[in-house]
C-alpha cells in the first residue's frame, strides 16, 4: 500500500522559496515536498496520522495525506528505477513508529500560474538522466526499483585497425585515445583472451583520465615530482604525509596532526550548479575522512569564480552565472550545514573567463592522531568493505569527462546526500580507534574503479560487483564499477575484526557489504556473481576466490594496468611588458573610484551568502571568518583550536586573484605564495610551520597554456625551497577550455594556494579591528604598485601590462622585520583586493572609528601591496618600526570624525552611498 504526504508552508512561504520566486520572478510561488511511502499491508488511520505529524514536524506547516498533484504543478522525483536517498531514513521513522515500510519516495513539487515554471524547473532544478517530471499525479505500482541485469559488452580488439580501435575507444561516452585502445589490445594479446569486455575499457578509461592519471601534467615532464621533490629537499619536519593520500598531513601538537586538501568540481558544476558544489564539499570532506586511518573534519572552506551574473550562458542550454551563483550559495549551505563543520572561508567572484566551466573549489581540514597519520596498507586476506550509500546511474564518466573540457552532460553530475556522511563519520573515527581497519579510502571519481583498484595495488583485490547495494535497479558491471555515487567509503578490514566493525556500523546506521578481499596476487580482478553470497564470501578461506558461476569483468596484472604519457618539451612563458600609469585624481574623484571598488564582488560584503553558512558549529572557531564591533566584515584568516582544553590553534588563509593570472601567470604564482605566507606571519605564525596546498585549474586550446603551466610550476618549485615551506597536497584541473556558442573560452592559467599555520597559544595571533582612536596607521611591506590585476585598474578601465617582480631577499628581510616587530602591533590587515582603501574601508565599517589621512593618491590607496598590511600602532612607537618594514605613515585613527569615514583634505572619501554599495550590490547582481 502506497500513501502520499504533502508538506507545505501553512503561512508566509519559507524564506528559501520566496527568494527562488523573485529569482524566476514568480510572485505566485509555491514549491513543497511530496512524501511517497510504501507499507507492508495496510496501515491503520492512525498509524497514517502519526507518520504525517513526523513528517511536518516543523513551525508553520501543514501536511495533507493522497492529494494528487493540482493543476498547474510540476514534479520532480527520481525515476522509477532509483532508489531515493531519503528512502532509508523513512523506513526508519516509520519503524521507529511501529509501522513496517518497505521504500520512500521524496518528490519536490512547484505551482505558479505562470507558462514559464516548467521551462525554468527542466533548467535549473532537473537531473534527467536519475529524475523524472509529472504534470499530473504519477501512478506508482512499488516504489521498490525493478529492473534486469545487462551482460558485459564483448569485443576482439586483435583484428582491428587504427580506425576500428580510435571508434571503439570514444563510443558510449568513453575517452580512451588511439594510444591507449592499442595499450588494451595488447593487454588482450598478452592476457590470451579471445575479447575484452566494457567492463575493462570502462575501468582503463577511467583510470588513465586526466582527472585519476594526471596524463597533462606527466606528459609535461613530471610536474607533480617537481613539487614534490622540492618539499623533500626542504625536508621540514612538520611533513607527515604529502601527496600519497587523499589528503596533506601537517604535524600539530601534543600528538595531534591537521589533514589538508582541496580540489575543484569544474565540469559538474557546469551543468548543476547546485549538485556540482554540494559534492565537491562533500568531497573534499569525505578526502579528510579517508586520510591516513581517519581524521576528523573540523572546518571546511570555498571559492567560486563563475562569469559576470548579468550575462547570458555561451552554451545554451546551460545554466547562466546568476543561475550558478544561487545554486552555489544553496548547495554549500545545505552540505556544510548539514555534516556539521565550521566554514572557514568562503567567496565568489566574477570573472569573464569563468562563463563557460566555473572555478568551484571545496576545502577542508581535519585532525587525527598522529599515530594514525600515514596512509594504511591490506593485507592479504582483508575484507573489502563497502560502506555509506547506494550505488546508483549518476556520475557516470565523471573522471573521464571532466578530463575531456565540455563534453559532459548530466549523466556525469553526482548526486549528493549529506546525511549519509553524517552517519559514518563518527562511525570511522570508532572503527580507527579500535583498531579494526588496515586501511581505507573515499569513493569519489570514477567510482569503485578508483577506489578498489587504487588500494589494491598494494597487492591485489578482487571484488563481486553483485554484492555491490544499489540505488538503481540491475545496473550492468561496468556501471556499478564506474558510479560516483556520492557519501561512499571502501575499507580493508582484517577478518578477526570483520564482526567488531560490522557492529560498530551497524550501531552507527551505517550500511556496510563485504564486496571482495584483497589477495596476495598483485591482480585486479572483477566479476560478478549474484550466486555468491556475502555470507559465502566472508565464510571462504583467506587465500582464495570462491568459485562461482558469474561473468568476468577482468582479471588483469596491475603491471599490465601502467602506461607511458607520450613526453612534450616546451620552451619559457611569454612574459608581458609595460607597467600603465596610474592617473592623478582628486579627492573628490577619488571618492568616486572607492564607491565603484568597494561594490566589487572582491571586495564587497558578501552576507548574503555568508550568513548561510554556519561558521561556529564544533565550538572550535577563535577567529573568523568575520569580525567587527559595528559591522561584520570578513577576516584575512581563520583560527581555530581542534584539541579540547588546549590553546594551540591551526591558522588557515588563502590567495588567489583571476585578474593577476590573466595577465602573468609566473609572477602572480610569485606575488600569491609570498603573499599567502606574510599573511600568516602577519597572523602570528612562524614561517617553518606553514605548509601550504595548491589547486591548479588551467586551460587546455589557448596560446601558450603549456608553457604558462610549467613555468607556474618551477616558480613553485623555487619557492617551496627558498622559503621552507612545503606543498603536501593539491589537485590539477587541466581541461579549463570549452567551445562554446560563441567561440573558445578559456580559463586564465592559475593555482589557487591555501596556507596551513599552527601556533602553541592563541595569545600569539594578532586581530585585525583597529583598537584606540589616536594611533597610527601605517602600511608595512612590499610595495607592488603595478595597476595590473587590480580592482581598481578595472574600474578605471586602465591598460593591462606587467605585474611587480618581487626580490625573495626583500621578502624574507620583511617577515623576519614583521616577526620581530609584533609586539609593536596593536591590529594588523593584510592588504588585498581594493589595496589600502579596501583596508581603510572594512576599517571603518568593523570598528566604526574614522581615520585622518595625511595625504593620498590613486596609487597609494588603490594599489594591491599583496606581500604588505596596514598595522596600527601607538604614536610613540611609530619611529620604532624597523627600516625593513618599509614603513609608510598613512594617517590617524579619530574616533570623533562625523561619520567615521575616511577624510582627506577635509572631504569623507567613504560616502553612505560607497557604504551602501559595500553592503548590497553583492546581493543586487545575484539574488
Amino acid at each position: 500500500m502506497i500513501h502520499k504526504f504533502s508538506v507545505r508552508s501553512a503561512g508566509i512561504a519559507e524564506p528559501d522559496i520566496r527568494e527562488l520566486g523573485r529569482s524566476w520572478e514568480l510572485d505566485d510561488l509555491e514549491v513543497w515536498r511530496d512524501y511517497y511511502v510504501e507499507f507492508e499491508g495496510t496501515p491503520d488511520p492512525a498509524a497514517l496520522t502519526e507518520v504525517a505529524a513526523v513528517l511536518g514536524d516543523q513551525l508553520d506547516v501543514e501536511v495533507s495525506l493522497d492529494q494528487p498533484l493540482p493543476a498547474g504543478a510540476v514534479q520532480v522525483a527520481y525515476k522509477r528505477g532509483v532508489v531515493d536517498n531519503e528512502s532509508d531514513s523513512i523506513i526508519t521513522v516509520c519503524g521507529l513508529l511501529g509501522v513496517e515500510a518497505r521504500a520512500g519516495k521524496v518528490a519536490t513539487s512547484y505551482r505558479s500560474a505562470s507558462p514559464k515554471l516548467r521551462d525554468l524547473i527542466v533548467s535549473t532544478r532537473f537531473n534527467s538522466t536519475i529524475e523524472e517530471l509529472h504534470d499530473e499525479e504519477p501512478h506508482y505500482d512499488t516504489l521498490v526499483p525493478q529492473g534486469h541485469y545487462e551482460s558485459a559488452a564483448q569485443y576482439d580488439l586483435r583484428g582491428l585497425d587504427d580506425a576500428g580501435l580510435t571508434e571503439l575507444g570514444v563510443a558510449g561516452g568513453r575517452n580512451l585515445s588511439l594510444a591507449q585502445m592499442k595499450h588494451v589490445q595488447h593487454v588482450q594479446e598478452t592476457l590470451g583472451d579471445e575479447f575484452v569486455t566494457d567492463v575493462l575499457l570502462e575501468a582503463l578509461d577511467a583510470r588513465w583520465s586526466d582527472h585519476c592519471a594526471h596524463t597533462t601534467w606527466k606528459s609535461l615532464g613530471s610536474l607533480l615530482g617537481r613539487l614534490v621533490q622540492a618539499a623533500k629537499d626542504v625536508d621540514n619536519p612538520n611533513v607527515l604525509s604529502m601527496f600519497h593520500d587523499n589528503a596533506g598531513v601537517w604535524d600539530f601538537y601534543d600528538g595531534h596532526a591537521i589533514a589538508i586538501k582541496a580540489e575543484t568540481h569544474n565540469g559538474p558544476s557546469a551543468i548543476s550548479g547546485y549538485f556540482g558544489q554540494l559534492t565537491k564539499l562533500g568531497g573534499v570532506l569525505r578526502d579528510i575522512l579517508g586520510t591516513g586511518l581517519s581524521a576528523d573534519p573540523i572546518g571546511s572552506f570555498e571559492y567560486t569564480a563563475v562569469g559576470e551574473p548579468e550575462a547570458p550562458a555561451p552554451i545554451k542550454g546551460r545554466p547562466d552565472a546568476r543561475r550558478l551563483a544561487g545554486e552555489t550559495i544553496r548547495a554549500i549551505k545545505e552540505y556544510g550545514n548539514t555534516f556539521g563543520v565550521p566554514m572557514m572561508s568562503s567567496r565568489m567572484t566574477f570573472h569573464p573567463a569563468y562563463r563557460a566551466k566555473p572555478f568551484a573549489l571545496g576545502g577542508s581540514i581535519g585532525l587525527l592522531p598522529v599515530s594514525a597519520a600515514q596512509r594504511g596498507t591490506p593485507r592479504p586476506g582483508d575484507f573489502v568493505v563497502l560502506i555509506g550509500g547506494l550505488t546508483g546511474n549518476e556520475g557516470i564518466h565523471g573522471a573521464s569527462a571532466s578530463s575531456a573540457g565540455a563534453v559532459m552532460d548530466t549523466a556525469a553530475v553526482q548526486i549528493g546526500a549529506p546525511l549519509e556522511q553524517v552517519k559514518f563519520r563518527k562511525a570511522l573515527i570508532e572503527l580507527r580507534e579500535e583498531g579494526c581497519m588496515s586501511a581505507l579510502t573515499d569513493v569519489g571519481g570514477a567510482g569503485l574503479n578508483s577506489a578498489v583498484g587504487e588500494i589494491g595495488e598494494a597487492c591485489g583485490v578482487w571484488i563481486n560487483t553483485a554484492l555491490v547495494p544499489l540505488k538503481t535497479a540491475a545496473l550492468p558491471m561496468w556501471r556499478i564499477l564506474l558510479s560516483e555515487s556520492q557519501e561512499r567509503m571502501l575499507l580493508a578490514v582484517p577478518p578477526e575484526h570483520q564482526e567488531r566493525a560490522k557492529k560498530i556500523l551497524d550501531r552507527h546506521m551505517v550500511r556496510s557489504t563485504v564486496i571482495g578481499r584483497f589477495a596476495d596476487t598483485g591482480r585486479y580482478h572483477v566479476f560478478h556473481a549474484p550466486d555468491l553470497t556475502e555470507e559465502a564470501l566472508i565464510a571462504a578461506a583467506p587465500d582464495a576466490v570462491p568459485a562461482h558461476n558469474g561473468e568476468l569483468g577482468f582479471d588483469v596484472a596491475y603491471d599490465l594496468l601502467d602506461i607511458e604519457v607520450e613526453r612534450q618539451e616546451v620552451g619559457p612563458p611569454p612574459r608581458p611588458s609595460g607597467v600603465p600609469e596610474w592617473p592623478e585624481l582628486a579627492p573628490t574623484q577619488l571618492a568616486g573610484l572607492l564607491e565603484e571598488v568597494v561594490a566589487d564582488a572582491e571586495v564587497a560584503s558578501q552576507h548574503f551568502a555568508d550568513s548561510q553558512y554556519d561558521s561556529t558549529v564544533q565550538g572550535n572557531t577563535w577567529y573568523g571568518p568575520h569580525y567587527g564591533t559595528e559591522t561584520s566584515v570578513r577576516t584575512a584568516y581563520w583560527a581555530g583550536t581542534p584539541v579540547a582544553g588546549s590553546p594551540a590553534a591551526a591558522v588557515l588563509n588563502t590567495a588567489f586573484n583571476p585578474w593577476m593570472f590573466d595577465a602573468d601567470p609566473v609572477a602572480a604564482t610569485r606575488q600569491m605564495f609570498c603573499a599567502a605566507i606574510a599573511g600568516q606571519v602577519l597572523a602570528g605564525v612562524a614561517v617553518k610551520d606553514i605548509c601550504m596546498c595548491d589547486n591548479f585549474y588551467t586551460p587546455h586550446l589557448s596560446p601558450h597554456w603549456r608553457e604558462w603551466l610549467v613555468g607556474m610550476v618551477d616558480e613553485l618549485a623555487v619557492l617551496v625551497r627558498h622559503f621552507g615551506v612545503p606543498l603536501i597536497s593539491g589537485k590539477d584541473s587541466s581541461a579549463g577550455s570549452v567551445q562554446t556558442d560563441e567561440g573558445l573560452v578559456s580559463v586564465p592559467p592559475a593555482v589557487f594556494l591555501s596556507a596551513l599555520g599552527k601556533v602553541p597559544h592563541t595569545d600569539a595571533l594578532l586581530r585585525e579591528q583597529w583598537t584606540t582612536a589616536g594611533n597610527v596607521l601605517v602600511r608595512v611591506g612590499l610595495a607592488t604598485g603595478s595597476p595590473v590585476g587590480t580592482v581598481a585598474a578595472r574600474k578605471l578601465s586602465l591598460p593591462t601590462g606587467a605585474l611587480d617582480d618581487l626580490a625573495l631577499s626583500d621578502v624574507d628581510s620583511y617577515l623576519a622585520a614583521l616577526a620581530a616587530s609584533r609586539n609593536l602591533l596593536r591590529s594588523g590587515a593584510r592588504i588585498g583586493a581594493g589595496g589600502v582603501a579596501g583596508v581603510l574601508a572594512q576599517g571603518v565599517l568593523a570598528s566604526g572609528i574614522g581615520v585622518k589621512l595625511e595625504s593620498a593618491t590613486t596609487e597609494s590607496l588603490f594599489a594591491e601591496h599583496r606581500v604588505g598590511a596596514v598595522v596600527e600602532v601607538a604614536p610613540e612607537d611609530v619611529a620604532a618600526l624597523p627600516a625593513e618594514l618599509s614603513p609608510v605613515v598613512l594617517g590617524t585613527l579619530e574616533g570623533t570624525l562625523e561619520g567615521t569615514g575616511i577624510v582627506l583634505e577635509g572631504i569623507d572619501l567613504f560616502a553612505p552611498a560607497a557604504r551602501d554599495g559595500w553592503l548590497n550590490s553583492f546581493t543586487a547582481r545575484i539574488a
